[in-house]
């Protein structure tokens, strides 16, 4: 019987303080909370010498010889650099699909990475914690691709649930946020998920970083502003929704003054669709620019919204909240 290793993980919505989780900005924060939307990995033994890997949604493939002279190409870098990093020689097919789609802003190849991580040490019968998970899955990105990225991903995607992160770059202390079944069920059904489009993080991080290292003041302020949220969304998750969509818009508010091109018409109109409709708050997931955004929905218009979003074009995301880190199990 062939050896089989399956895992999966979570990705996030709602990054309060994101933007703050990065080498530019000295002691961050960040809230966010994870969702059943998963990223799911599945390794099969072969009997080849190789490593083939399938991104089955993305219909893309590759494989690896001999993983110590893996090339990055913009082919499915990302898994390449874990095969690479935790030095498989080989006999494996790796398969891999995401339920979000690919640069939305959620954190999906944090999450893809932290799940094959995770399988890859179960399979050479490694013992990871979730914190070791997501500590290797950043390396990746930052190490292998010398790619611009925060820590708030690989955490919550090895983590679950809702967080709380203190950040000194690249370390980060993770809180557990405990909320009641009331107010589960109040998030799970006044949040509404919208996918915008596919963009690069990567991209948007090195335009703020030009203002950062131009020594631009407001890009400062706004992320003390970002990260005071975080601050108080920690204390505001149990309190009235209200507050919660506050602390929200203010957050949008601070990150949208980062750089011009962090909204667009396609965004705007969308915010101002919801305005339209009461919506408590509004923002962006993950850099900006594009993506994805969460709404906080007033109660009384939730399914009014989600209709107008989707007569305008707009399509709604599964949003239910996940309190399940990554996960792995030898078959």
């Amino acid at each position: 019987m062939k050896k089989i290793v399956i895992s999966r993980a979570p990705v996030r919505i709602c990054d309060i303080g994101g933007w703050t989780d990065t080498w530019f900005y000295p002691n961050g924060a960040v809230f966010n909370i994870c969702i059943d939307l998963y990223s799911y990995v599945r390794i099969v033994e072969s009997n080849n010498d190789k490593v083939r890997i399938f991104a089955e949604n993305l219909r893309e493939y590759t494989e690896i010889k001999d993983h110590s002279k893996i090339e990055y190409n913009g082919n499915l870098d990302l898994l390449k650099a874990a095969i690479k990093r935790m030095k498989i020689l080989g006999g494996m097919d790796v398969f891999i699909r995401a339920e979000a789609p690919p640069a939305c802003g959620t954190g999906t190849s944090a999450s893809v990475a932290v799940a094959l991580v995770s399988a890859l040490a179960r399979w050479q019968e490694i013992e990871m914690n979730p914190l070791e998970v997501a500590k290797l899955a950043h390396l990746l990105e930052i190490e292998e691709l010398k790619l611009e990225s925060g820590v708030q991903d690989q955490y919550a995607a090895a983590s679950g649930g809702i967080n709380f992160m203190e950040v000194n770059y690249p370390d980060v202390k993770l809180y557990k946020i405990q909320v009641s079944k009331k107010r589960i069920l109040e998030l799970e059904n006044q949040l509404i998920l919208v996918y915008l489009s596919s963009r690069s993080s990567s991209k948007m991080h090195q335009a703020v970083i030009r203002n950062f290292k131009n020594k631009d003041n407001r890009t400062m302020e706004n992320f003390d502003i970002m990260k005071e949220c975080a601050y108080e969304m920690k204390g505001a998750i149990n309190s009235n929704i209200e507050k919660v969509g506050e602390i929200i818009n203010r957050n949008w508010e601070a990150q949208k003054k980062l750089h011009p091109k962090m909204t667009n018409s396609y965004i705007d109109k969308l915010e101002k669709i919801s305005k339209e409709h009461d919506a408590l708050g509004f923002k962006c997931n993950g850099a900006g620019g594009g993506g994805s955004a969460v709404i906080l929905s007033s109660i009384e218009n939730v399914f009014a919204l989600q209709e107008e979003i989707i007569k305008n074009g707009y399509q709604i995301l599964p949003c239910k909240l996940s309190f399940n880190g990554v996960e792995s199990f030898k078959l």
